[in-house]
């Protein structure tokens, strides 16, 4: 009796066994697998997306998102419209361009409010003023990256002409170094990130970003079809960045070993890190009383209005609520 009992109890657990991985099976099959483009390798400055899917926080969301790194805003819209990826986070310039010839992205959250990049100088030039760049060549880490667009407007901000300049692509950080003492280039349109590695490697950084610019940085984006036939989706996105930023800015220390699965090198240095984490969090905090996320109608004015007075947008965009939205930030705060 007490054998026949034994073997019952082995069938049970064998059957609840079977039951709980198929169950998770289904559960796994239920996540909805997505991808996001990033126009960069940073775990620092893209941190909210890796903190959602090591913490979960997309899962919740019922999404299996994939992160994958791209070179600059260009390649992270090619990957969208070629349906590579879901969700990207791209600049607003390069986003108001692509609309304009046609592409169906939608952008729905805001990640730098204060901006992703700085036009950069090497005090050793004597080059003091954004106005000092006339006749001088300009490197950029790619040809149709966030930062031309942004370079662009900056400069034409102090009445410095496309014609009074010329970008040079010199790739990444590293070689911008090697530029500056060449004097290949007398200034580089760089993110936050990049200044931090410019410091780093010895360059006596100045700042010759003019000031006023109501320019805003790198936010999320989404394909047209997947914002209007699966707003869900994007609600749930939109969601667990939220929950990731706020948590990250709670816990530098867990973004800092969340950041090792994406970018070890980076978190390496621990005390180069934290200053550059602190950096980011600076930089996506909102201005005055907008929320966490928000992107003010101002932002994308300036942005609309420097990318026509700079030429690279043919013909204004009538209604640019085709190219933003604010829905599911004021949906994150509502609740």
């Amino acid at each position: 009796m007490a054998q026949k009992a034994s073997r019952w109890m082995r069938h049970v657990s064998v059957a609840a066994a079977a039951l709980a991985i198929t169950g998770g099976v289904a559960m796994a099959q239920e996540l909805k697998q997505v991808t996001v483009v990033l126009p960069g390798s940073s775990a620092m400055a893209w941190y909210p997306m890796i903190v959602a899917q090591q913490r979960g926080f997309f899962e919740e969301e019922g999404l299996e998102v994939t992160i994958k790194s791209l070179d600059g805003s260009g390649a992270v819209l090619q990957a969208m419209e070629a349906g590579r990826a879901e969700f990207g986070a791209p600049g607003p310039g390069p986003v108001l361009n692509a609309v304009a010839r046609g592409a169906d992205v939608k952008f729905f959250y805001n990640l730098f409010s204060r901006g992703l990049f700085v036009l950069a100088g090497d005090r050793n030039d004597g080059i003091e003023s954004a106005e000092g760049l006339r006749g001088t060549q300009i490197g950029v880490s790619t040809a149709d990256g966030a930062e031309v667009s942004f370079a662009r407007s900056a400069l034409a901000s102090v009445g410095v002409e496309p014609d009074e300049y010329k970008f040079v692509t010199i790739g990444q950080e590293g070689m911008a170094v090697t530029a500056f003492d060449r004097d290949t280039i007398h200034a580089f349109a760089a993110s936050f990130t990049g200044i931090a590695v410019l410091k780093d490697r010895g360059v006596d950084v100045i700042d010759l970003t003019p000031e006023g610019l109501d320019l805003f940085g790198n936010g999320l984006a989404v394909r047209g079809e997947i914002y209007r036939d699966n707003p869900e989706m994007v609600a749930g996105f939109a969601k667990a960045i939220h929950k990731a930023t706020k948590w990250g800015m709670e816990n530098p220390e867990g973004v800092l070993e969340d950041g090792e699965t994406y970018n070890p090198q980076e978190v390496e240095r621990r005390e180069y890190a934290r200053a550059l984490l602190d950096t980011v969090n600076q930089q996506y905090a909102p201005i005055g009383d907008n929320a966490l996320g928000y992107l003010p109608e101002s932002g994308w004015n300036a942005w609309h209005k420097s990318l026509l007075e700079t030429g690279e947008l043919d013909a204004a965009i009538e209604d640019l609520s085709v190219v933003y939205t604010n829905e599911f930030v004021e949906n994150l705060e509502a609740k």
